[in-house]
């Protein structure tokens, strides 16, 4: 695929590049490590100096950024290699890490992460409380679709509780 421009990291600074050199023409494709945008900053209730509600400021940024026709994103992904070609461009390599869920099928209707007997530490709250192997990160998501946490063979593959069948209709190949 061909871009103008790579963004690493979907914080709101980089968000809000991505947004302006979208909006003056240029194609770009916004690379993120984390299932979904925002960095930091969805994880604070308010912002300094002003004490604005940080959900205010960020989830608008996100979902302008999610939306616009000139911005790809690659969530879930980390740039491996960048190396510049012969003709002054550059060649990027990106590793698509398996979330285990076809983004296409997900609604985010969170019936997988209802249904899902594994608990595991939750890493946007620190540590502090549990979450399902099968999640979706934070309310406010964006892209908010469900991601599963595998080590092994879960306990619910074969039998899911809510009779969700999430191996055969939603699981992507890994």
């Amino acid at each position: 695929m061909d871009y103008d421009v790579l963004v690493v990291v979907g914080g709101i600074a980089r968000m809000e590049c991505a947004l302006n050199l979208a909006d003056m023409g240029y194609s770009v494709l916004l690379v993120e490590k984390e299932t979904s945008l925002g960095g930091k900053m969805v994880l604070l209730s308010k912002v300094f100096l002003t004490l604005d509600c940080a959900s205010c400021i960020s989830s608008p940024k996100t979902a302008a950024t999610f939306h616009h026709p000139r911005i790809s994103l690659r969530a879930s992904s980390e740039v491996e290699e960048i190396r510049r070609r012969d003709d002054r461009r550059f060649q990027v390599r990106i590793l698509k890490k398996p979330t285990f869920v076809h983004p296409a099928k997900c609604t985010g209707c969170q019936d997988c992460e209802l249904a899902c007997t594994v608990a595991l530490l939750d890493h946007f709250n620190e540590g502090l409380v549990a979450r399902r192997a099968a999640y979706i990160p934070f309310p406010q998501a964006v892209p908010k679709k469900a991601v599963i946490d595998r080590a092994g063979t879960s306990p619910c593959t074969f039998n899911c509780p809510a009779g969700i069948q999430g191996p055969r209709l939603h699981l992507a190949r890994p």
